[in-house]
């Protein structure tokens, strides 16, 4: 994107949604030797820039609305939390599409926004922990508040089983009744799309035969969650959506929007949490600026855990492990956790989900009869930070 404070000839303006004043930066003095004629520097004024309210006052009219994300990056949840809650002034026909959930578990979503069922059923039957698997705080404030306001969350993402089998089979080789789940149509005439996939896939040592299947699987990553983007618009032809996807899916439009405008002719806005190594600024339609917050550290037991038909079971211990020097003996079996009871992986995810550094926690165990006789064990074991 070429553009300086006089380009009247593209017609376009760069906006700038900032959570404070920017700073003017200076390169190195040794950067100059670096500059040459294609150099195209964008001019950025700090007090014509606007606040992310005044961003979406701009947007109230649009009818799809983007927000990318880093998945580990909490400050940029809380963005996307901000922008449901400005959408959310005008509720009718507004639902949340978001790529953390895959599509066939969306009868479990709309449980949850209903309040037939709670937090713990919904991750436990959307099977959050063993698919998507990041924390689960970066993303509760979102949904809870799509819940309390009982906004409709649309799953968007492709099964696993789909992708992992064209990864390993490639499309072709798909099973007639698992075709069923491909998307309707592929846009393969992306050429942009096809080289930012090649510098991905070069990454990772690969062979280059696998290199179609790769784009196959990220094809239909994104051609599955922007149909599912259209068919609701289709469906609710005065409704609204807020979608929430990686930026990788979003950034450049080469994802999910050119998709959905495909199938809609609905363009939509993008908006993404500009960061020092992003690769452009013609990332998104809107670049917010905003502070890097970490998420609160989470306590751990540092503990290896192995999960079989009988139930949990520990396998082994990090370092300065809390669990092992409380007398966790591997072999255990874990029964519960603050008498929360431990059959799956999962549920220990729960019982730890707000479980800070510090705190003491009370561990039930079954222990191993070649380890002295099978017997119950409990045990408090103070929780280690990430360090």
């Amino acid at each position: 994107m070429h553009t300086n404070s006089a380009s009247a000839a593209s017609g376009q303006r760069l906006w700038l949604a900032l959570a404070w004043c920017l700073a003017a930066v200076v390169a190195p003095a040794t950067a100059m030797d670096a500059i040459d004629d294609d150099m195209a520097p964008i001019v950025v004024e700090p007090a014509k820039s606007a606040t992310l309210q005044q961003l979406m006052t701009k947007l109230h009219s649009e009818r799809l609305v983007y927000v990318g994300e880093t998945h580990t990056a909490f400050a940029d949840h809380r963005i996307q939390l901000q922008v449901l809650r400005s959408m959310a002034a005008r509720p009718e026909g507004l639902a949340l599409g978001v790529e953390w959930f895959q599509a066939r578990f969306q009868p479990f979503l709309d449980d949850y926004i209903a309040g037939r069922s709670d937090e713990a059923e919904m991750l436990r039957k959307t099977e959050y922990y063993d698919r998507w698997r990041f924390d689960y705080r970066l993303y509760r404030p979102i949904m809870r508040f799509a819940r309390e306001k009982r906004i409709p969350v649309i799953a968007l993402n492709a099964s696993k089983e789909l992708t992992s089998a064209i990864s390993r089979d490639g499309i072709n080789g798909l099973p007639v009744a698992m075709r069923e789940e491909l998307p309707d149509s592929y846009d393969v005439n992306d050429h942009a799309y096809e080289k930012h996939l090649r510098e991905t896939f070069a990454m990772h040592k690969v062979e280059e035969s696998a290199f179609q299947r790769f784009v196959e699987v990220q094809l239909t990553w994104d051609e599955s969650m922007a149909q599912r983007v259209a068919k609701y618009l289709d469906e609710h032809p005065g409704g609204r959506m807020l979608v929430l996807a990686g930026k990788g899916h979003i950034g450049g439009r080469h994802g999910i929007p050119n998709r959905v405008a495909r199938r809609t002719g609905t363009d939509g806005k993008t908006i993404v949490r500009y960061t020092p190594n992003a690769a452009a600024f013609d990332q998104a339609d809107f670049l917010l600026l905003a502070d890097d917050e970490p998420l609160p550290p989470a306590g751990m037991l540092r503990v290896m855990l192995d999960e079989r038909d009988e139930g949990v079971f520990i396998a082994g211990f990090g370092d300065a492990s809390p669990a092992e020097g409380a007398g966790v003996k591997k072999g255990d079996r874990l029964l519960a956790i603050n008498d929360i009871p431990i059959r799956h992986f999962v549920d220990v995810k729960l019982a730890m989900l707000d479980q800070p550094p510090g705190r003491e926690v009370t561990v039930k165990l079954l222990r191993d009869p070649l380890i002295g006789g099978e017997r119950t064990v409990e045990l408090t074991v103070a929780l280690a930070g990430a360090d």
